[in-house]
């Protein structure tokens, strides 16, 4: 018979022999203490593990809970309790870890972004007239989603964009539908949905061409991805995340009862607030009227007070006016004869220098001196003894009166007063 120890002792030395292996399966509860990092690999059985937290912080990327790991380590057995552990030594993602390793770097890129920020996550419209749909038109999603819509708000546009969900193509064609819809779709709101599968079918919604096309559309962005338990990074981007493309449909588009309800409702609210509107109105109107007839009747007042002063203060000034007008004028006046006068014996004593002027230059003035003047027939004057002849009849004029004589002889003088043939005087 074998005693506990010597069995436990057994199993410690054949165990002590075995080197470091590789073993893998799922991490859960990963816990650290005291500088150790503590987690369990589950396979169907589970086996517990230890790490260094220097070895742990040294790793690319640490696995999140549930990730599929290789470890590579020594098995350690404790003979006291008969405990077996793994210290683990290295330790590395696989299969689906890999995978979740690209999720992690794609999310570490877009939260210091700030892409996954919820404060720039913005409302769905309350009725949306065009919802643009991005997913496969031979899934069920689609169907899902369609039947809620239709049962919900009847008659509501929907625009497909059909695209491939997994797959190489899926990436791309997702990405360009988004773009397509933001461009041409005129759409409210979009929804970007497709049912559940592995991670490797649900990763096109997990990259990074994806996940910044939903973070640039124009139109608030419904991602309903997988079931309820997974979990995709576009959802984390999009304004709004559903559990299913039965969530999604109900998030997008408010039944139709909501609907009457809401209105229902605003046009209550609406027929209150314009009656209370009005209400205000007429009272503010009353007394707005009361307002403006005390200020009229208050204006008036100092109105004809102010009109009263104003004709008061004119007559004074029209008496001081017509008082000061009088004086100017009788001045005027007074300074108009003054000048009128001594302009008058000014032109009286100029008439009679002309006078006494025209007096000697006047040819009637020699008359008195013994002269006579003597015209033709004609009455043009007779200035030279050649112009007359014997016969003519001729008027004289003399100072006190004239006559009228004929001519009998003509004797002429030369310019000395001697008769032609006359000896001068001598």
């Amino acid at each position: 018979m074998w005693a506990v120890r010597e069995v436990t002792a057994a199993l410690a030395r054949r165990l002590a022999g075995i080197p470091a292996v590789w073993v893998g399966g799922e991490i859960h509860s990963v816990r650290a203490t005291k500088g150790q990092v503590y987690f369990t690999l589950v396979d169907g059985h589970q086996l517990s593990c230890s790490m260094s937290q220097q070895a742990w912080d040294a790793l690319d990327a640490r696995p999140p809970d549930g990730a599929r790991v290789e470890a590579e380590g020594r098995v350690e057995f404790w003979a006291q309790r008969a405990t077996l552990s793994l210290r683990v030594a290295r330790l590395e993602l696989a299969g689906e870890g890999v995978l979740l390793r690209r999720i992690e770097a794609v999310r570490a890129r877009l939260q210091g972004e700030g892409l996954l920020d919820t404060r720039r996550k913005r409302p769905l419209p309350a009725v949306p007239r065009r919802i643009g749909v991005v997913t496969s038109r031979q899934g069920a999603a689609l169907q899902d989603f369609l039947a809620v819509v239709e049962t919900r708000l009847p008659g509501v546009e929907i625009v497909l964009v059909d695209v491939p969900v997994q797959g190489e193509m899926a990436t791309g064609g997702v990405a360009r539908a988004l773009a397509l819809l933001n461009e041409r779709g005129r759409v409210d709101v979009i929804v970007v949905t497709r049912g559940g599968g592995p991670l490797e079918d649900l990763m096109a919604f997990n990259s990074e061409m994806v996940c910044r096309a939903v973070a640039g559309s124009r139109a608030p962005v419904v991602a309903a991805v997988g079931h309820e338990r997974d979990v995709t990074l576009c959802e984390l981007v999009a304004d709004v995340r559903a559990a299913t493309p039965t969530a999604a449909a109900t998030a997008v588009v408010p039944s139709r009862v909501d609907v009457l309800s809401r209105l229902a409702r605003r046009d209550e609210r609406l027929r209150q607030g314009l009656q209370r509107a009005y209400a205000a109105a007429d009272a503010a109107t009353m007394a707005a009227r009361g307002r403006m007839s005390a200020a009229l009747w208050a204006t008036a007042g100092r109105g004809e007070m102010r009109l009263a002063g104003v004709e008061a203060r004119m007559q004074r000034g029209l008496a001081v006016r017509e008082a000061r007008a009088a004086m100017a004028v009788a001045a005027r006046d007074a300074r108009t004869r003054a000048g009128v006068t001594a302009a008058l014996v000014r032109a009286d004593a100029a008439l009679a220098g002309r006078q006494a002027l025209l007096t000697a230059l006047s040819p009637f003035a020699v008359l008195g001196r013994g002269y006579a003047i003597v015209a033709d027939e004609h009455g043009a004057a007779v200035t030279a003894a050649a112009a007359l002849r014997p016969g003519m009849t001729v008027d004289m004029r003399f100072a006190d009166g004239s006559a009228r004589a004929r001519v009998t002889d003509v004797e002429a003088v030369d310019g000395a007063g001697v008769p032609p043939g006359a000896a001068p005087p001598g």
